[in-house]
């Protein structure tokens, strides 16, 4: 019998939550994985295509309806929002709902909600003596789910994956900076580094992709565009799965990300490279989510 009541709840709650962040928006993140989708090989999309299908049906109403809203996404891109919205719910509990089984080294730690599957604090400068590395991180839950992905290919794992992609680009998931000159006091990658925009702060600003994922697009022409303006011949995509490389970019863009002081309001050249950065992010995210997909699932 499917039970939905759990994801439902957790859903609900979280909706109450104050100025929650969802790296890149959802929009972003449905972006991100419909990239992916246009580079599919015919035998893997055939492969996602089940596992999204599977992956949608466990969903309750509320979050089907939330993934139908996106104009001209694929089934499979619109499952990559759905994470931000379960962060509360036991990891576990995800996975038997789609009527599989957790891989094991996503099941190891005493945390077991998924929050923390969705960044790394790594302390910014790098000069900084402050430690905000939290177990689990996004390193770490990128690359499990990666390395059972190739082996046996779950729904619950496709959805976290193509999540987790998408959040590994996105820099403000991949830095922490101090709020004391004297002690650690983690801004909780730029949360609390509050500005003068709408969005309140420099981690949503980038959540929003300065500005430009709060407007809505129809989502398979917006991914076309982004790959006409950067071919992925153009940009360097590394290693299958290679996050490590991924956050490490992400981190390199600290520098950029930080320059806007607190409570103060970006400039037009920052809201330029940012929303330029922002693009770039997102097209390099989807290539590199397609690539690890074409490579687990070549011998399925």
């Amino acid at each position: 019998m499917k039970n939905t009541s759990l994801i439902a709840t957790a859903v609900a709650s979280l909706a109450l939550l104050p100025n929650v962040a969802h790296a890149w928006n959802y929009q972003g993140h449905v972006t991100v994985a419909q990239i992916a989708y246009q580079n599919l090989d015919t035998a893997a999309r055939t492969q996602v295509d089940v596992l999204a299908a599977k992956a949608y049906q466990s969903m309750p109403e509320d979050i089907q309806q939330k993934m139908d809203s996106f104009e001209g996404a694929s089934q499979f891109a619109k499952l990559a929002m759905v994470p931000d919205l379960i962060r509360k719910i036991p990891a576990e509990d995800i996975w038997v709902q789609m009527g599989e089984t957790i891989p094991a080294s996503l099941n190891q730690w005493d945390e077991k909600e998924t929050g923390a599957w969705h960044y790394i604090n790594q302390a910014y400068p790098a000069t900084s003596q402050c430690d905000f590395i939290h177990v689990p991180n996004i390193k770490l839950v990128a690359s499990y789910l990666f390395d059972d992905f190739k082996q046996n290919p779950q729904a619950a794992s496709m959805m976290f994956m193509s999540h987790v992609a998408g959040d590994s680009h996105q820099p403000m998931h991949s830095i922490s900076q101090s709020l004391s000159k004297n002690t650690c006091v983690t801004d909780l990658g730029a949360n609390k580094h509050t500005l003068d925009v709408p969005q309140k702060d420099l981690h949503h600003l980038w959540d929003s992709g300065m500005g430009l994922l709060d407007t809505e697009h129809n989502i398979n022409d917006f991914a076309t565009d982004l790959q006409l303006a950067y071919p992925s011949t153009t940009m360097t995509l590394g290693k299958t799965a290679d996050v490590d490389l991924w956050v490490t970019e992400s981190y390199q863009l600290a520098d950029f990300g930080y320059s806007v002081a607190i409570d103060a309001k970006p400039s037009e050249s920052y809201y330029s490279k940012g929303t330029e950065l922002v693009k770039q992010r997102l097209t390099q995210a989807g290539y590199r989510l397609a690539d690890e997909l074409n490579s687990a699932l070549v011998k399925k």
